[in-house]
């Protein structure tokens, strides 16, 4: 198996030199792949599979087989992109390097300086390794693909010992995560930490029937079992004094990197005190300890600036939602690939679930169950915006995976051939439902150097308090340490991009019209806020993919603003334009 992982690695890495980003379309990046490409992913998966499925245990080969998977999924974009993925990702840069260049926070600029525990991490590795901040978020992606896919491996040893299934639910979970957030961000590294934290708590629970708290699960049972016939041993070191530390200290650099990530860990700890009897269970009134006391050092800037509890709000039911009638054509269907995927493993793990109680299995689905379940009632108190229901989900998806796994790869089954068609039917839906997920929105996450640079000229070069508007929400900006300086945010009466005005849409068909919205945006400047605007190929991209301006009304346009006697164009690097306001106009 390790020769067919080096093949698929090998197959992987000729194909990189034939992805044609030009051909990326309302189908994302999947029409710019090679063959070659999918050749290697259904090559790796395949792989993965005979190994799980094979009676001879499976060794260690799937780990190389992980790492291949995870360099096709994630390395891809990391190799062909000539600067970091999806435009959101240069605040987390910028606030690094802001960092960097003065030592410390200041809690009065915005949420990331209220909790920097990622930042000093980050920032701290650049100084101790000399690696640029901006390569360090190019690689991201595939590192903590591969952190997670390890501590679920890791995780799903407290609740089995099976090495067949523990695979099993890495690979489901890689095969699974669509949500993306292995991108250089705070939750990226709160959620590795996270993981630890939960799977070094189970990890203390006694093995048989001392290890349930509640006596009609406790007869013959091992509460942390996958089979009947399956038992954990807990671990000396995490159920010692100097594991609680280490577990205590996890959770403080999670409750100081991220917001929602210690409140679901919280409650997952309190899932498994109640469930079960870990030999720390104290630890939750610790970490609502340690999280109080952090939120209270917050506590001034969250409570201008946020709202923290919302109950009975839909905002974080409501998946974020586009307007796809006028896309290019296969986007609308390529985006009803990821909740298909979610609704699969849902179904899937729910099945599981009642699979397990119908068998009189509740010992051994109770457990995965609820830790990955209940957090999800976060929902409906915690306002997130509308990610959170894929936080949620990727807080789950360990656990469902685990769920689905014990079934499909358990080392002993009474009809093992329907069982593999079924480990097969099931992995293969996922794996087909897995890229379009991920790669079906590329036109926006991919960024351009150019973009990059006019957006970088602009932090380092503008007077301080001037505004940086932009046609589209996908342009990259705050990425230097001079983005505090900048800081304006937007209003629903003046966003901070073009096509967010009211009157966008009515002048998006005419060059002349689209100038004038561009100049209404100038109105809120002046000599202390002077305005400037931004346009490349992100933006282009975005209108493209959205039908929002016609690519000959977008060229015309940026000519208009080129030669209007309102713009003075002071930076342009390729086909990315920076034009200053020379004139504020009055509103309307």
């Amino acid at each position: 198996m390790l020769v067919g992982a080096a093949i698929c690695a090998a197959l992987w890495l000729v194909s990189l030199p034939d992805v044609d980003l030009d051909r990326m379309d309302g189908w994302g990046l999947l029409p710019a792949l090679p063959v070659l490409w999918y050749v290697s992913f259904a090559g790796v998966v395949a792989l993965y599979l005979v190994v799980l499925l094979r009676r001879a245990a499976p060794g260690r080969s799937p780990m190389a087989l992980h790492v291949v998977l995870v360099a096709v999924l994630y390395g891809t974009t990391s190799a062909i992109y000539d600067v970091p993925r999806f435009p959101y990702v240069y605040k987390h840069i910028g606030v690094v390097e802001y960092f960097l260049a003065n030592g410390g926070v200041d809690r009065s600029i915005d949420i990331y300086n209220n909790f920097p525990g990622f930042f000093y991490l980050a920032a701290g590795f650049h100084l101790v390794t000399t690696v640029p901040v901006e390569d360090m978020a190019q690689w991201a992606q595939p590192v903590f693909a591969l952190l997670f896919a390890g501590l679920v491996y890791w995780v799903a040893g407290s609740l089995t010992t099976s090495r067949r299934i523990r695979y099993g639910t890495a690979l489901l979970f890689t095969l699974g995560d669509w949500v993306a957030q292995n991108y250089f961000a705070p939750q990226a590294l709160a959620y590795v930490l996270s993981l630890l934290v939960v799977g070094g708590m189970l990890r203390t629970v006694p093995s048989g029937a001392a290890g349930w708290r509640w006596r009609r699960f406790a007869r013959p049972r091992d509460p942390l079992a996958a089979t009947p016939d399956d038992a954990p041993r807990t671990s000396a070191f995490w159920s010692s004094r100097w594991g609680a530390l280490v577990l205590v200290l996890v959770f403080a650099v999670v409750a100081v990197s991220h917001q929602m990530s210690p409140v679901i860990v919280i409650v997952q700890s309190i899932v498994i005190v109640v469930l079960l009897r870990p030999a720390h269970p104290w630890l939750p009134v610790v970490f609502v300890l340690i999280e109080v006391a952090w939120l209270a050092q917050a506590w001034s800037f969250l409570t201008r600036n946020f709202e923290l509890f919302s109950f009975g709000g839909t905002e974080n039911i409501d998946p974020p939602t586009v307007d796809t009638t006028a896309a290019l054509p296969g986007h609308a269907t390529v985006l009803w690939a990821a909740p298909a995927l979610m609704a699969f493993v849902a179904l899937l793990a729910m099945g599981s679930v009642a699979l397990g109680l119908w068998r009189k299995q509740a010992a051994h689905v109770l457990v995965p169950a609820l830790v990955g379940g209940i957090p999800l009632g976060l929902i409906l108190g915690q306002p997130y915006g509308q990610e959170a229901i894929f936080r949620l989900y990727l807080f789950g998806l360990p656990w469902a995976c685990f769920l689905i796994a014990r079934w499909l790869f358990a080392d002993r089954v009474r009809h093992r051939p329907v069982r593999r068609v079924a480990a097969v039917v099931v992995t293969v839906v996922m794996a087909a439902l897995l890229p379009p997920s991920m790669y079906g929105s590329e036109l926006i996450a991919w960024q351009s150097p150019s973009d990059v640079a006019i957006a970088r000229a602009f932090e380092r070069e503008a007077p301080e308090g001037s505004v940086l508007v932009s046609l589209t929400p996908s342009f990259p900006s705050r990425l230097t340490a001079d983005y505090p300086a900048h800081l304006s945010g937007g209003t629903v009466e003046n966003p901070d991009n073009l096509v967010s005005r009211l009157e966008f849409e009515e002048a998006s068909g005419e060059p002349a019209g689209l100038v004038e919205v561009a100049r209404n945006a100038c109105a809120p400047g002046g000599p202390e806020a002077p305005v400037y605007l931004a346009l490349g190929p992100s933006g282009e991209r975005f209108s493209r993919l959205y039908g929002l301006i016609e690519p000959e009304v977008y060229e015309a346009f940026v000519a208009g603003l080129t030669s209007s006697p309102d713009f003075e164009l002071v930076e342009q690097v390729g086909d990315s334009h920076l034009f200053r306001c020379v004139v504020a106009v009055p509103a309307g």
